[in-house]
């Protein structure tokens, strides 16, 4: 009898890290549809990924736009400066990686009242009209690492609001369950910030005029959990006839959060309009933050006791130089105004540290060399070839 493992097909991943920093917890995605060119057996529970010293790594193979055709793989690897490394993915015929139970390390969750009855919804689509805040566990979707929490408000808010740690895990499954109070501190942590009529840190809207026009009048809104599982969660929100002067639009926002990781990316995408859009997104305002901008590297933080409790809290944006069309300030927000194109997404990321999590802030040079990692996987990213 041939062994399972002699029948394996064998592909070589090559990740180069282009830069001089060294980089940690960085995500690596391959295109599925190149993936199974080149290895026809492959499938998503039979795929084996494995690094030079033959070490086993977590994988997850998804499908983003729910088509029911895969589209990306993706794993997390450290890469130090300008280092080159090699994987092998290996279709491992009768072993079912779904088996082996990996651990999740990242969750999404839609926390509805349907009928009286609070449950968890991978696919919640209603009316425009139909949005009632009261029908949400925590105002809408969240997603989350074992390292932060973050939610989006599902309603004309659209703001995404920030969940601290003190310890890692993952909460919302506990936090729609058990009905405890989120916004109160407790020992696994707790809603971090105070949004109000503001864009929380990340939410969009577009700028027409001179102010930010929010999702007030939409035709339809559906929700959808696409991913969760051990390297990533992703979260779909589709905005259905978006009501603008000049007529509707359909925008999507897709977020993505990944294992270990306290950044979470933004990608907007525009159909249905006859132009480019230009969008609005933004750190709220508080007192006690102070703003930094750095134009080169294309960031925006803010820094200071400005959480719940009363302690320090970074937010931080990251958006591509390209796509800048101006900052500005409005009452609520320090905010970026970005092109939104008909046939290119906006893609921007947002990220948070809270001293809450160990009890001492991070120092400067801290904070400082992680907002340059984070601004490299945005402008430099990681290249990959596969033979």
């Amino acid at each position: 009898m041939i062994p399972a493992t002699s029948l394996a097909q064998e592909l070589k991943i090559t990740v180069t890290n282009p830069s001089a920093m060294a980089r940690a917890n960085e995500p690596v995605v391959v295109s599925w549809a190149t993936i199974a060119k080149q290895l026809p057996r492959a499938s998503a529970t039979t795929v084996q990924l494995t690094d030079e010293q033959g070490r086993p790594f977590r994988v997850q193979v998804d499908d983003l736009n729910l088509d029911g055709t895969l589209d990306e793989l993706t794993f997390v690897a450290d890469f130090a400066s300008k280092q080159q490394r090699s994987f092998t993915l290996a279709v491992v015929s009768g072993e079912s990686l779904t088996s082996r139970q990996e651990p999740f390390r990242t969750d999404a969750a839609d926390w509805k009242r349907i009928n009286g009855v609070l449950q968890s919804v991978d696919d919640d689509d209603v009316p425009g009209s139909g949005r009632d805040r009261r029908l949400y566990r925590f105002d809408g979707v969240g997603w989350e690492s074992d390292v932060v929490a973050y939610r989006l408000y599902l309603d004309e808010r659209n703001a995404v609001d920030i969940q601290g740690k003190r310890k890692p895990g993952l909460y919302w499954k506990y936090i729609g369950i058990s009905g405890v109070d989120y916004q109160q501190d407790a020992d696994w942590g707790m809603d971090v910030l105070h949004v109000g009529p503001a864009l929380g840190l990340g939410g969009i809207g577009f700028w027409v005029g001179d102010s930010v026009l929010k999702p007030v009048k939409l035709d339809r809104l559906r929700c959808r959990i696409v991913a969760r599982g051990p390297v990533r969660a992703v979260v779909r929100v589709d905005y259905y006839g978006w009501e603008l002067d000049e007529g509707k639009v359909d925008v999507t926002s897709l977020f993505t959060i990944y294992a270990g990781d306290r950044v979470s990316e933004h990608q907007v995408i525009l159909q249905g309009a006859k132009s480019a859009k230009t969008i609005a997104t933004g750190i709220v305002k508080h007192t006690a933050g102070i703003r930094h901008w750095n134009p080169q590297g294309t960031w925006l933080y803010t820094l200071g006791p400005q959480s719940r409790a009363n302690d320090d809290l970074l937010m931080a944006l990251h958006i591509p130089q390209s796509t800048l069309v101006k900052k500005v300030e409005d009452e609520y927000n320090h905010l970026l105004l970005l092109q939104l194109e008909r046939t290119r997404p906006v893609r921007f990321f947002l990220s948070s540290v809270w001293q809450g999590e160990s009890g001492t802030m991070w120092t400067e040079a801290e904070i400082e060399s992680f907002l340059e990692r984070t601004s490299l996987r945005l402008n430099q990213p990681l290249t990959v070839d596969l033979r």
